[in-house]
Parts: C-alpha cells; sequence; structure tokens
C-alpha cells in the first residue's frame, strides 16, 4: 500500500471522526490483503475487520448467509474465478444496505464504468492509502461517491433488469460478463475459468437460447444493453 496523493474526487468529503464499521475484504492477493487489513488497523481504528477472503463465490455466499454482515466490503476487481463485478452484482442483488467500495491496481478508468454498473459506491486505487481512506470516508458518510448509486438505488435498478431479462444462471452470467466486458473468446474463458472450451461452448449454447439471440456478438449485445452498459 502506498501513499499517494487523494484522488480529487473524494477531497472534501466528509472530515467528521472514524465512523465505527465492520470491515470484510475480498481479495485473492494475499500480501495486498494483509496490507489491506493493517491499512484499516491504523487508519480507522474504531473499524473491525469481520472476515476476508479470496474468492468472490465465498464472498457471496458468506454476505448471503445468516452471519453478521460488513457495513463496508472492500473488493479487488480482478481475481481469479468469479471477477469483482460479478461478485458485486451478486452481493447488491442480494443486499440493499452493504456498501461496496472496489479496488483495482489498474488505471481507474479501466473499471469506472464496469464497477457504477456492477452496483459499487465507489472506485478507489488500492496503492493509495489517501485514496483508500478518502473514499472509504465518503461512501460512509455519503453511501456512495460521485458517479455512484447509493447500496438501495443500485439494488433496485440491477434487480428490475434481471426480472426484465432472461433468467442466466451465475456460470452463464460469469461467461457472457468475459466475454463482453473482457472480450474473452472460449479458449481463453476456459482457461481464465478452469474448464473445457466444450464446456464454455455449451454454457453459450444455453445463454443464447435465454437471450434469443442467434449468434454470440448479439447475445453480448443483448446483455450490455440489459445490464445498461449500452
Amino acid at each position: 500500500m502506498g501513499s499517494a496523493t487523494s484522488s480529487a474526487t473524494f477531497q472534501g468529503v466528509w472530515e467528521g471522526p472514524h465512523p465505527r464499521m465492520h470491515v470484510a475484504v475480498v481479495d485473492n492477493d494475499r500480501r495486498a490483503a494483509d496490507s489491506l487489513a493493517v491499512f484499516l488497523t491504523e487508519c480507522f481504528p474504531s473499524s473491525r475487520l469481520l472476515w476476508r477472503c479470496s474468492s468472490g463465490y465465498e464472498a457471496v455466499l458468506r454476505c448471503e448467509g445468516d452471519g453478521p454482515k460488513p457495513d463496508l466490503l472492500l473488493l479487488d476487481m480482478s481475481m481469479e474465478g468469479m471477477q469483482g463485478a460479478e461478485t458485486c452484482r451478486r452481493i447488491r442483488m442480494a443486499d440493499c444496505d452493504i456498501r461496496i467500495l472496489a479496488m483495482t491496481s489498474f488505471s481507474l478508468n479501466h473499471y469506472r464504468n464496469t464497477a457504477v454498473r456492477a452496483g459499487a459506491q465507489g472506485l478507489a486505487d488500492k496503492s493509495s492509502d489517501d485514496d483508500l481512506a478518502a473514499a472509504i470516508r465518503a461512501i460512509m458518510a455519503d453511501r456512495a461517491v460521485p458517479g455512484f448509486d447509493d447500496p438501495k438505488t443500485a439494488y433496485i435498478r440491477l434487480n428490475r433488469a434481471d426480472a426484465n431479462g432472461a433468467a442466466l444462471s451465475p456460470r452463464e452470467h460469469e461467461i457472457i460478463s468475459l466475454c463482453a466486458t473482457e472480450g474473452l473468446l472460449d479458449d481463453d474463458i476456459a482457461g481464465h475459468l478452469g474448464i473445457s472450451a466444450a464446456t464454455v461452448r455449451k454454457h453459450m449454447q444455453h445463454i443464447l437460447a435465454k437471450l434469443g439471440a442467434r449468434t454470440s456478438r448479439q447475445a453480448v449485445s443483448l446483455w450490455l444493453t440489459r445490464h445498461g452498459e449500452q
């Protein structure tokens, strides 16, 4: 974790005492997750690390389970298996209260629109302590940063879009998302998810049928439109 100057997006937002909050961290980089735990202790001494995990699937199960829910979820956008965007979308569709801060060590511009569409309340550079701290303060004060929906608005938007679209399975959502947002082909998706290319093609056939599309390109276009990406 670094100490770069915070983004102007978050400057001047919420300068009061640090909030009491339960925090969860989702990051498959163990060193980064360790650094985040230290960062929270130092910058937000009244916070409590509720849990942390390296899998989007586990994060969804924890947030949908009967255990205590975090007030704030710090979520890396680039992970193995279920990507951060799909993890965020599934958690947001099931919960209208958890604040979600997406994080990345890559360009913020690369993930900003994706994070907005997935229902996050902000996006921060996880290599910058200042940027993370300012984003957390903004979210805990206003429930969202400029350009992002608050949790309840995002919850309603995503569930309405899902109700108006085909009921894709979690795996189908994951495959069409990788195809649409990352531009991956069948073999690339298979390698990314650890399944065969034939399995990817079988899932894609189901996706085409559910979306009423004739080609993969048309399916991507329909999926993007239904998820507010066009």
